[in-house]
């Protein structure tokens, strides 16, 4: 282990343990303690394992420390922010009953409590009413990011427009931490949903350069290329390359699964022009002899017999070994391989298929039954092309 890494350690460990040991003794208030805290998600935004492991004990000691308060602590106008926070990153909601039963709290303060409270229990109405129209940029700074994150989730189901900006607003109000992390993943998720592909792939992006390390940021990687996918946001190469400079920023080892998973999406929505690249630039980074390297080759095959490179193609395709690929796509090779059967018959013959019920074993997943209609739709499309193309 590096010296710089042990420090690092040596440092979130001592963060845990003091800021437990004054929450425990009483030491430290509740706006001290939730700098702590805050300190510590820092420190996960930025990839530390170490301090993820610390968040839950140190959660459930602020919130002893934050039931067992005495009332005059609450008389602190940055302790009830400190309260509120607290409650938003995560910590037990009941631990802030007392506060709650005190009475006497100031108004706006109360609101935002009551806000926040209705919101981690899922009382959305609610909190939209309580939160709705607060201006989070008048607020605390330890608290603004997060009321502004609230907002937008609030937002999102109505007017997705809004809800980016308050995300905007939330980034700019909590830089660095988890409130900023947490922000650049939801926005991006949601330009993907209004089909935005310039400001998602400049969002990707930027968090790729900013929270690369994160603890969540493997799992986001791969949310990153099946939200392209699912969403056919890459579904002419226009678009396609639209995702270069993101790709070229994705860590060597997800690349490959990033282009895999458009190649297949395209490939099952007979977008054959992107699957095939697609495909091609997947084997370019699969490992040799590896499943990746199977569904590159699959993916490419299937969309190529679609072209003039039909014969090699469908060898290609023939020549695939069907235990190297994942459970889900054996079915989907077997539609692939019925479709390159009767891809030479008359376009009446093939446009009869549709009216067939797919092969037995393309039942068993619902992609091989799709892939079947739509594959046989783009090659009566190209047989009707090919046909007008020698009558000239």
């Amino acid at each position: 282990m590096s010296a710089r890494r042990l420090s690092i350690l040596l440092a979130v460990f001592a963060l845990s343990l003091s800021s437990a040991a004054r929450a425990q003794h009483g030491d430290a208030s509740p706006a001290q303690m939730l700098f702590d805290l805050q300190n510590l998600q820092t420190s996960i935004a930025q990839g530390d394992k170490a301090a993820y492991a610390g968040q839950p004990s140190m959660l459930h000691d602020m919130g002893v420390a934050f039931s067992a308060a005495s009332p005059d602590v609450w008389k602190n106008t940055d302790n009830i922010h400190a309260a509120i926070a607290f409650v938003l990153s995560g910590g037990p909601p009941r631990s802030i009953e007392p506060l709650m039963q005190s009475g006497g709290l100031p108004k706006e303060e109360d609101r935002l409590l009551r806000g926040a409270l209705a919101y981690v229990v899922g009382r959305e109405d609610e909190a939209r009413s309580l939160l709705g129209g607060v201006d989070a940029k008048t607020l605390d700074l330890r608290l603004a990011g997060q009321v502004a994150f609230v907002q937008s989730m609030l937002l999102a189901s109505k007017d997705k427009k809004k809800a980016v900006e308050m995300l905007d607003l939330a980034r700019l109000l909590a830089p660095g931490g988890l409130v900023e992390e947490a922000a650049l993943r939801r926005e991006i998720s949601l330009t993907a949903e209004m089909r935005d592909v310039d400001r998602f792939t400049a969002l990707s992006r930027q968090y790729l350069n900013r929270f690369s390390k994160s603890i969540y940021a493997a799992n986001f990687i791969a949310t990153i290329a099946f939200t392209v996918a699912r969403l056919g946001l890459a579904e002419d190469l226009v678009n396609f390359h639209k995702f270069d400079s993101l790709t070229a920023a994705l860590p060597a080892a997800a690349q490959s699964g990033f282009y895999l998973a458009i190649a297949r999406a395209a490939l099952v929505d007979a977008k054959v022009e992107v699957a095939d690249v697609a495909a091609r630039i997947a084997l370019l980074q699969a490992p040799e002899q590896s499943a990746d390297e199977t569904r590159g080759k699959f993916y490419g095959a299937a969309a190529r017999m679609l072209t003039a490179d039909y014969d090699q193609s469908v060898a290609e395709l023939n020549a695939i070994d069907r235990k190297k690929l994942p459970k889900r796509d054996i079915a989907l090779l077997a539609a692939a391989r019925d479709v390159a059967k009767h891809l030479r018959e008359p376009p009446q013959e093939i446009a009869a298929m549709q009216s067939v019920p797919p092969a037995a074993d393309s039942h068993k997943d619902a992609d091989g039954a799709m892939a079947t209609i739509r594959l046989a739709e783009a090659a009566v499309a190209r047989s009707d092309a090919l046909v007008l193309e020698r009558s000239r």
